[in-house]
């Protein structure tokens, strides 16, 4: 009984510490995540793309280009 008890305890600090804080019990998955635009600058960046298509591309991520429709 006293061993369950402070099993429970122990996890329940590990769960609430400030390092978990904000969702993930486990792994800061956050700081892995890429957004659409993090990955289009990555690419202009690394030369993947040319300026052109890079500008389209992040106009059309951010909304301000009108999708014509047919």
């Amino acid at each position: 009984m006293m061993i369950g008890l402070i099993l429970l305890i122990f996890i329940a600090y590990y769960m609430f510490s400030p390092s978990n804080v904000g969702g993930s019990c486990c792994v800061d998955h956050q700081s892995q995540v890429n957004t659409s635009l993090d990955i289009l600058n990555q690419r202009y960046a690394r030369g993947e793309i040319q300026r052109e298509e890079y500008l389209e591309r992040k106009q059309e991520l951010s909304g301000q280009k009108q999708k014509i429709s047919i």
